[in-house]
């Protein structure tokens, strides 16, 4: 990861970081605020081509302000790495920045600085992203930078071992010397054995320290092509602009080789998982439960979207009202339910007062989610998690960045470069009957159950 803006946060603030950096949304800010998506009038006016290598482009023309973003999604992460050779996603996300043919080592971060953008990159279990935001008379210059390093990427040993390093130096930093961090990956690892889900986007030191500069070019010319990438501009750009330079610049890197699929996903949800972990870093408790639930395309997610909500986003949400404000057991709680492509997690936290068990809380969250389950939920409840549903859409689109990201991701995942708009319909169509059967069918006894100990358990 790239990205300079760290402080010093609370515990929780720096798991949730940690895992935010996975690709991971624990616990997304809840809106109370009602809204009407029809009184909005959402529209994406995308236009969009494909050039003959592959490269899929789209394009929104927003001359509100002097400015542009440029977002390129890699159809990679670290779900499609081999065993053994796990990391190479997020170690490429490093290696993209080493220099290509004619760009230097870090050229692609001072050039665009230099002129006051500002630009950096993103690895999760499915994905690698990339994004550049510049004033809009740099269009040449963003889109030179992205073709020079996708066309003539500078794999050296010397580079390599460069960003080896660095990557090595950054998991010390923001999973090994962090509370929680390092025992919550590796519970997600865990429960997600079966898959490709089932090691952190950064890797292990061991399969870093095995990898040769012959497997990181491999993963390269396997991935890193025309026809496994989108290209998404938003702002003040020229479509037909924008299609001829696009065409210069990109138009003459050749096509790779079709992707391969991703690695099944076979995870056990036959059975409950436990696992107790102590962390000589960590001053308090932390306790965590979940769930499996579905994959991103699924049917059923929207409801579990919304289910998570109801329970656990926000102070109101049912669970933490009763643990914060009524019982007074913990010192903070939240949740949500977040999806992958291919798996998902109904999934909460919980840090503990000093004289709560870890079965008060199991208690109060058992009782919760079978009153769900027995009554549903009011009208009322559902409204208010579809408006934070909304809401959050909102502050999506508020952005060129935010509206370059959901389109990548819409046409990588569903093939819908509108989905962020096509999502809002399906939560709209969710009904609290539905809430209740998805409650039913994955809140079940296989509870999913971390217990984060403080010391190092001799």
């Amino acid at each position: 990861m790239l990205s300079n803006e760290r402080r010093s946060i609370s515990s929780f603030a720096r798991l949730a970081v940690a895992c935010a950096l996975a690709g991971v949304f624990v616990a997304p800010s809840s809106a109370d605020a009602a809204a009407n998506k029809d009184d909005l009038n959402f529209d994406l006016p995308i236009q969009e081509f494909t050039l003959a290598n592959g490269l899929r482009v789209y394009v929104v023309e927003d001359h509100s302000t002097p400015a542009f973003n440029l977002t390129l999604h890699y159809d990679v992460g670290a779900r499609d790495e081999e065993k053994g050779r796990t990391g190479f996603a997020h170690l490429f996300e490093h290696m993209m920045f080493e220099g290509s043919a004619n760009v230097p080592p870090m050229g692609n971060l001072t050039y665009v600085q230099r002129v006051g953008g500002n630009n950096n990159a993103g690895t999760s279990w499915d994905s690698t992203v990339y994004y550049d935001n510049l004033p809009s008379q740099y269009l040449d210059m963003g889109l030179w930078l992205e073709s020079d390093r996708l066309r003539s990427l500078e794999i050296t040993d010397e580079n390599f071992k460069n960003q080896q390093k660095n990557v090595k130096e950054e998991k010390a930093m923001r999973m090994d010397n962090v509370p929680y961090a390092g025992a919550f990956m590796n519970f997600l690892s865990s429960a997600w054995a079966g898959s490709g889900y089932d090691h952190p986007p950064i890797g292990s030191i061991e399969d870093l320290n095995a990898a040769t500069t012959a497997d990181v070019k491999a993963f390269f010319d396997a991935y890193y092509t025309p026809n496994n990438v989108v290209l998404v501009l938003v702002g003040d750009v020229n479509f037909g602009e924008v299609k001829t330079k696009v065409e210069q610049y990109f138009g003459d890197i050749k096509r790779g080789p079709d992707r391969k699929p991703s690695p099944p996903t076979n995870i056990d949800k036959s059975k409950p998982f436990e696992q107790v972990t102590p962390d000589p870093l960590a001053q308090q408790a932390l306790y965590a439960i979940g769930w499996h639930t579905v994959g991103e395309t699924h049917p059923d997610r929207y409801a579990l979207d919304l289910l998570g909500n109801v329970l656990l986003v926000g102070d109101s949400a049912r669970i933490p009202k009763i643990l914060q404000d009524e019982k007074k057991l913990v010192a903070f709680t939240g949740g949500s339910h977040f999806s992958l492509k291919e798996a998902g997690l109904v999934f909460m936290q919980a840090m503990p007062l000093p004289t709560t068990k870890f079965d008060d809380i199991k208690t109060v969250v058992r009782d919760e989610v079978t009153k769900v389950q027995k009554k549903g939920i009011s009208k009322k409840e559902l409204q208010k998690a579809i408006n934070a549903q909304l809401m959050n859409t909102v502050s999506t689109l508020a952005t060129n960045q935010g509206r370059a990201n959901a389109i990548a991701a819409g046409v990588v995942n569903h093939g819908d470069p509108k989905y962020v708009l096509t999502e809002l319909s399906k939560y709209q169509e969710v009904s609290a009957k539905d809430i209740k059967r998805v409650a039913n069918e994955y809140l079940g006894p296989n509870w999913l159950t971390l217990e984060i100990t403080p010391g190092a358990g001799s």
